[in-house]
Order: C-alpha cells, then sequence, then structure tokens
C-alpha cells in the first residue's frame, strides 16, 4: 500500500472537526428503548409544531414525482419568494438549506489565504467552510453578555479581509446585531469586503430595532441567507435561498449544483410561504413559550441569555450530566461544551413539552426557589 491518506489529503482539511448535529430521537429509542412517541427533541431548533398542513398536502401530492428530475431552476418557487419577500426573482437563489447559501457566497469570493471574519461563537458551519476552501478563518469574540461588538468586527478588518460573516440572530446564543450596529459596519467597511448575513432565524425577531442587511442588498455587496428549515418546518427537506443583487446571484448560479433542491421540497416550500398565518403561530408559540421558560429558569435559578431565536442558551450546574439524565428520561436538549462547560441550547418547545423539561429540570437541578 503507497501513502497513508492522511499524509496525501489536503491539510486545511486535518483542522476541520466534524460537524456534529443534535442527537436524532431515533438514537434515543435505539440507546434506552424509550417509545419514540414519548421523546421530546428540544436540541436542533426545529419548529416544535411540525410543518404547515398545507406543506404536508404538497407533500403527498407530488409524491409520485420523485422519479424525475426536480425543476432544475426552482422556478415557481422562487417567484413565490419573490412575492413574499417583496425581491426581483433574478435577486433569488434556491440552495439545500441555507448551509449551502453560505457555501456557495463562500466558493465565489474567497481565494486561499483570503481571511473570512465572523463571530465565535456562531454557527460551526462557518469555520468548517472556510477550511474546506484554504481560506483563513478570523473568529471576532462576543462580549461577556454574547452580545456582538462591531468595533471589534471593524478592529479585525486588514488589506487580506475578503469577506464577513454575520450570524443574525446569532446561533447558539440568541443575540442580534442592532440597526445601529449593522449601519455603523456597513458604513465603515470597504466597499470591496462582501458580507453574508445569515438570517436563518429572522421570523422569530420580535423587535423593530433588529440590524437586518435587506437596506444594504443595493449598496454593499451584500448576502442575505434564510431557510425554511426553522418556522417553516421544513428541516428535513433541506430547503433554503439566498438574496443579492442581480449580478451576485448570477455568478453564484454558475457554481450551485444541478438540481440541488429537490421537487418535495420545492412544492412543500411554495405551500409553507403561502401559510403565513401558520407562521404566525409559529411565532406566538414561540413567544409564549419563551416566557414561560424564562419564569421557569428564573424560579430554578438557572441563568440564561434573553433571546431573539427559538432557542434559549443557558448555564446548568453539571450541565453534561443534566444532558444525560435528561436523554435517559427522553429529553433531548443540545450541550454547548465549546461554549463553556456548562452551557447548554434548549429550542423552546410546545406548551406539554416545556411543561415536560422543566418538571425534570426540577428533579434535576434542585426544587423551585
Amino acid at each position: 500500500m503507497g501513502k497513508k491518506i492522511e499524509d496525501i489529503i489536503r491539510q486545511d482539511i486535518k483542522k476541520i472537526a466534524p460537524y456534529v448535529p443534535g442527537k436524532p430521537i431515533e438514537e434515543l429509542q435505539r440507546t434506552y428503548g424509550i417509545d419514540i412517541e414519548k421523546i421530546v427533541k428540544l436540541a436542533s431548533n426545529e419548529n416544535p409544531l411540525g410543518p404547515s398542513p398545507k406543506a404536508v398536502e404538497a407533500i403527498k401530492r407530488c409524491a409520485d414525482k420523485v422519479s424525475r428530475y426536480p425543476e432544475g431552476s426552482g422556478y415557481y418557487l422562487k417567484n413565490k419568494i419573490a412575492e413574499v419577500f417583496n425581491q426581483p426573482v433574478d435577486n433569488i437563489i434556491l440552495g439545500s438549506g441555507s448551509s449551502e447559501i453560505i457555501s456557495m457566497g463562500m466558493e465565489l469570493f474567497l481565494n486561499q489565504g483570503d481571511d473570512v471574519i465572523f463571530p465565535t461563537p456562531s454557527f460551526l458551519i462557518y469555520k468548517i467552510l472556510a477550511y474546506k476552501i484554504g481560506a483563513v478563518p478570523v473568529e471576532v469574540p462576543l462580549q461577556d453578555d454574547f452580545s456582538y461588538d462591531i468595533g471589534m468586527f471593524l478592529e479585525k478588518i486588514t488589506s487580506k479581509t475578503k469577506l464577513i460573516i454575520l450570524c443574525n440572530p446569532n446561533n447558539p446564543t440568541g443575540t442580534i446585531i442592532y440597526k445601529k450596529q449593522i449601519d455603523e459596519l456597513m458604513e465603515k467597511i470597504p466597499d470591496d469586503i462582501v458580507v453574508i448575513s445569515d438570517e436563518a432565524y429572522r421570523e422569530y425577531v420580535d423587535t423593530d430595532d433588529f440590524g437586518t442587511a435587506y437596506p444594504y442588498l443595493y449598496k454593499k455587496n451584500v448576502i442575505i441567507t434564510r431557510t425554511l428549515s426553522k418556522i417553516y418546518g421544513l428541516a428535513g427537506l433541506r430547503i433554503g435561498f439566498g438574496i443579492a443583487r442581480k449580478e451576485i446571484i448570477e455568478f453564484m448560479e454558475r457554481i450551485r449544483p444541478p438540481f440541488n433542491t429537490t421537487t418535495i421540497a420545492q412544492e412543500a416550500a411554495i405551500a409553507a410561504l403561502d401559510d403565513q398565518e401558520y407562521v404566525k403561530r409559529s411565532f406566538e408559540n414561540n413567544i409564549s413559550g419563551k416566557n414561560y421558560l424564562y419564569s421557569a429558569f428564573n424560579a430554578l435559578g438557572i441563568k440564561y441569555i434573553p433571546t431573539y431565536a427559538n432557542f434559549i442558551l443557558c448555564r446548568i450546574p453539571s450541565a453534561p450530566a443534566v444532558v444525560k439524565k435528561l436523554e435517559e428520561r427522553g429529553i433531548i436538549i443540545r450541550g454547548m461544551f465549546g461554549v463553556g462547560p456548562e452551557y447548554v441550547r434548549i429550542t423552546i418547545g410546545t406548551e406539554r413539552e416545556n411543561l415536560l423539561l422543566i418538571q425534570n429540570l426540577k428533579d434535576l437541578v434542585g426544587e423551585e426557589k
């Protein structure tokens, strides 16, 4: 046998730790023999209400079409996105989740050795994709309360900086960039720097002071990424989209993989976008669940970061043991031990799921104070 694989692969790949998703329900069933219907998953920021019934019906209607390749351009879905988000169709590109849009944006602009700036802690895919391309990841720490410090982003810019990624709201902290902050950043960054604004959790934001990058789509080199995995409840279909100026989208289309979104995903997405009443109900469930969990965490003495997303970052003493004991009881939350040894991320669930979580946390972290 010739050289070892590790001697001939690209060296940047060795720097990548595989992305570890939230533990699936099926794994808990296999490990502990728990009835799958009794398992509560609050680990992956999915919509606890599930998909819109209209999306489910659309999936059923097009199930017999799966022997054919999908409509490659996603014509009808892009037109629906253009209608809902008030953008020209030429400014929209579809992806297998918003992660693929981020990947295409990075591949389009980054050369080997270019700097890409992004926050930490944040979505791990940014660093993975940077190393995959051969770019240099430049991480900007969030402040002690996990808020953004735009001044620190600006300080990191050098002649090697090609791209800045903003996660807004940020995963896993739930914190946001405010209007004043986005204005400051966009005003001061050089015109040749590209900004990817990952706004996957935008629909959950409940403040008018949210600093979306939308106002800068035609003023700066901006790509906004959105997803139907979160509030639209289509995580299992992997469907997302990007919005940018036409000339940026045209170049992104050159590297978009053929048939990168499926027929079922496209049809379900159209139906989900049509059901804005369901989106409203999902938003309201999130607000009421968030307020309940805040109150319960306060009573239990659990510290947490106020969130603008559908999850809450918490500090729990002996967090690894608590995560394991919850799993043994059929409740999955996400350990965020890379953030700190006591951090966990908890998706906001249904009323029943939130209540069940708190009942079990009372047993594990102490009686209500």
